[in-house]
């Protein structure tokens, strides 16, 4: 049974209010099919502040302010830890000012935070004055661009990301496999296609352009759109979650079966929390990793710059692939997503364990596959088991603490990988510890109970 205690119509200003400026039960059919675009669309919105929006930009970065690609790569560390720090609370304002005023602020920030990244020369110039920060020459420059990448995966990658997703979760239950798998494609294709589209902006209008015309769009026309059409949830508009009951009864999942709502410290006690949680920081941080040192791995396994970066391509299709068939099979009765977590695990350290130890490009099939798969559960669960598993009431706050660990360890990746070259001489090694513990925890994943079910059984 879920949750009431998220359902009352927004109160306060007439602006916010659930009905103005468009009434969602007035609509022919379910508005949560309207609402699932949107979010959808605010995930894609978060694409500048994401590591494959922002590595188009680090050569242009590194010639601006003369750092070099290691100076870089900590300022960006230092930036993702220190946006990690505030994601607790940002999933708790979520919770308090619901979803709509959550998106709508945090897409109107990271629209100023891009405005600001525009100048960041200019700043860094300014920034020399001050007799503590030119301490060095390039000093100015890296504080200058880690406070900015700090507030860029703030916003972006950590909070439009999070009130996104949270909102989507908060319309769907029995549907949510489906509408999870259908969004998934939709970003998993954008994100695709954003390294290339960003690359072709920078070159009409260089490198400040792109974020100046990147932050319009998001201060003009994104937050528009989200205060017109997000709604937090379906109850504050007279609604039912799936638009009501299904004409045809069925056998329910019991992992779709929520008794209770748990709150954040509930759900970091348990070990589902925890394996679930895992499992995506290591891909996040894998991911960011490879996606910020591609071309160095590339020339590593010995093939070309078009090769690697063209494997993007179809490992996108068997992402989508994979993330539809995991939503579907998550809302059938005798699915126990745990294993769908196993299979995460397998395919993770399949895929890292073809960088470590493979040969390309004959190896290149098995590649794709893996991280194709991997992918796919990643997009296909992160927003299913949240609210299966731990209610609605909370789901900001879990949510938060969720994104604070896969923040810190996408900061982490790409450092940890460069260190791996420094140090041993290669990313090998790196991608086959990394292997190692995707498979251990894809034993871990055995274990991954649902917690709604011991409170059933107990």
């Amino acid at each position: 049974m879920q949750s009431q205690a998220d359902t009352k119509p927004a109160q306060g200003s007439r602006i916010w209010h659930p009905d103005f400026p468009v009434r969602p039960a007035c609509f022919p059919f379910f508005y949560g099919w309207v609402l699932a675009f949107f979010a959808t669309l605010g995930v894609c919105a978060s694409m500048p502040g994401q590591t494959i929006g922002v590595g188009v930009f680090k050569t242009r970065l590194m010639e601006v302010l003369g750092l070099t690609s290691m100076q870089l790569s900590v300022s960006y560390m230092i930036g993702t830890f220190l946006s990690a720090l505030f994601l607790g609370a940002g999933g708790k304002f979520f919770d308090r000012v619901g979803g709509r005023k959550a998106l709508v602020y945090s897409v109107a920030a990271l629209g100023f935070v891009l405005l600001g990244m525009s100048f960041v020369d200019r700043i860094s110039l300014l920034a020399a004055y001050i007799p503590v920060v030119n301490f060095r020459i390039w000093l100015p420059g890296f504080i200058c661009l880690a406070l900015g990448f700090a507030l860029l995966r703030f916003t972006g990658q950590g909070m439009v990301t999070l009130a996104s997703r949270a909102i989507l979760g908060k319309w769907f239950d029995r549907k949510r496999g489906l509408i999870i798998a259908v969004s998934g494609a939709v970003v998993s294709l954008t994100f695709s296609m954003a390294p290339l589209s960003f690359e072709y902006l920078i070159r009409d209008v260089g490198w400040q352009g792109a974020w100046q015309v990147m932050a319009a769009v998001l201060l003009l026309v994104m937050t528009a759109l989200f205060w017109v059409f997000i709604r937090d949830n379906p109850e504050e508009c007279g609604l039912e979650m799936d638009g009501g009951a299904s004409s045809k009864p069925r056998k329910m999942n019991p992992d779709a079966m929520v008794h209770r709502d748990f709150t954040r410290p509930e759900a970091a006690r348990t070990f589902a929390f925890w394996a679930f949680t895992l499992m995506f920081a290591l891909s996040g941080l894998v991911i960011t990793a490879f996606t910020f040192h591609i071309l160095a791995i590339g020339e590593e396994i010995g093939v070309s710059d078009d090769f690697i970066l063209k494997l993007f391509v179809p490992g996108a299709a068997v992402s989508i692939v994979s993330g539809i068939a995991i939503s579907w099979v998550t809302d059938l009765s005798f699915i126990r997503i745990k294993y769908l977590l196993c299979i995460m695990g397998i395919s993770g350290a399949l895929a890292y364990g073809c960088v470590g130890f493979g040969t390309y490009p004959e190896i290149s099939w098995l590649h794709v596959l893996g991280f194709g798969v991997s992918g796919g559960c990643f997009s296909g669960l992160s927003i299913i088991i949240w609210p299966r598993f731990f209610g609605r009431q909370h789901l900001g706050a879990i949510s938060g603490l969720f994104m604070t660990t896969i923040v810190i360890a996408s900061a982490v990746g790409p450092f940890l990988f460069s260190m791996a070259d420094s140090f041993l001489g290669n990313y090998r090694i790196a991608f086959i510890v990394s292997a190692f513990f995707a498979a251990a925890l894809a034993v871990a994943a055995l274990w991954a109970d649902n917690p709604q079910r011991k409170l059933v059984q107990g």
